[in-house]
């Protein structure tokens, strides 16, 4: 009985003693920390990290100021985590991918010299990484050092001929400074590499636009618009690139599409349509004006188109309620009307208002319509 008792009990001695020996190891917190890092617990790495006897006899500050920078770093404390990364630097580490964590950093703050000091320090370690040349041509642009800039992005080039942003950020340069023409170049090339966002396809289609390169405008756009049929901007630079090609009844359909979620489109809508010669689709958009006074001034125009002048001149007590008879066009418009209304003196009287010389000169021509019709009523037929 007592020996089966013994070996019942002898796996808790020993387990127990186990237990008392590895609570007697100190703990390296200083590695567990950095574990923890690299498994992607940075909080409790920066917790773990807290704990480090750094007055131990032969510590590692290296490794230890490094851990802390990274750690910064990555919790989004540039400054701090600066602090550490180069004091590690003085206690003799060596690893020339802190340079690039100390780059990182300073674009952060907007240090932009110090971004392309810390990046020209990091050596190849900064070569084998795209997105800083990225960085660093955008500092030299910041500093505008533009041909700085455009050297770095052509030795991104050289290095990864395939990556896309470098073909996109010497297109927006060349935007922002006006090279339209030469933007092109580097446009086509974004084109083949990348998927593009809605700012890239409006940038790219006001730069095919400012060339007059209008069919290519219009199939990058309407790509465009299928992708993101959402894009308000991109919607209004596809109708207006319809303008611009004069096919005016692409561009209404695209802003009456577009008028269902942005409603201010209605009115350009409507005024297309009665510039296609559709007055009928023009009347109908012209119902979903929210600017009472824009929807009295179209409809005077789709009032002309069908040639239906009497519903212009009931109009004409709303005319002066909004406002509208200070246009010379409308005035000339309603003259127009009684004119044809055979309302002579009323014609005469609105005529005789307008103040715009072109628009006289017209209203004086129907002058002489207006005697004739008097003294011979056959002239008027």
């Amino acid at each position: 009985m007592k020996i089966l008792t013994a070996l019942l009990v002898l796996p808790f001695i020993l387990m127990l003693s186990v237990s008392v020996k590895a609570a007697e190891a100190p703990v390296d917190y200083l590695n567990l920390g950095a574990t923890l890092l690299q498994d992607g617990y940075v909080q409790r790495s920066q917790t773990v990290l807290e704990k480090v006897n750094v007055k131990r006899k032969d510590f590692d500050f290296a490794q230890y100021y490094t851990l802390k920078g990274v750690v910064y770093h990555k919790l989004s404390y540039p400054v701090l985590s600066n602090i550490f990364l180069e004091e590690a630097i003085k206690r003799g580490q060596d690893n020339p991918s802190l340079y690039i964590y100390i780059a990182r950093n300073h674009w952060q703050k907007h240090n932009y010299q110090a971004l392309i000091d810390a990046l020209d320090k990091a050596g190849e370690k900064a070569l084998e990484n795209q997105q800083m040349f990225v960085i660093k041509a955008e500092a030299f642009k910041q500093l505008n050092d533009m041909q700085s800039a455009w050297a770095v992005l052509d030795q991104g080039i050289q290095r990864f001929p395939e990556f896309a942003r470098f073909y996109s950020q010497k297109f927006y340069y060349l935007v922002e400074l006006g090279f339209f023409q030469q933007a092109q170049q580097y446009a086509d090339q974004y084109l083949a590499r990348s998927e593009y966002t809605p700012k890239d396809y409006l940038t790219i289609g006001y730069t095919l636009r400012q060339n007059k390169q209008y069919d290519r405008a219009a199939v990058l756009l309407e790509q465009a618009v299928l992708k993101h049929p959402g894009d308000e901007q991109l919607l209004e630079l596809l109708g207006q690139v319809y303008i611009d090609q004069q096919a005016y009844i692409s561009a209404a359909l695209v802003f009456d599409w577009a008028s269902i979620k942005f409603p201010r489109f209605a009115e350009k809508a409507a005024t297309l349509y009665l510039r296609a010669g559709d007055p009928v689709r023009s009347l109908q958009l012209n119902r979903r004006i929210i600017d009472q006074k824009e929807k009295f001034r179209l409809r005077l125009g789709i009032d002309i188109e069908l040639e239906d002048y009497e519903a212009l001149v009931a109009k004409t007590d709303a005319l002066k309620r909004y406002g509208l008879l200070e246009d010379d066009r409308i005035v000339y418009a309603l003259g127009y009307a009684h004119f044809r209304n055979r309302e002579f003196d009323k014609a005469m009287y609105y005529l005789k208002s307008v103040q715009d010389s072109q628009l006289f000169a017209k209203a004086s021509h129907l002058f002489k319509q207006i005697e004739k019709c008097r003294n011979e009523s056959l002239e008027c037929l």
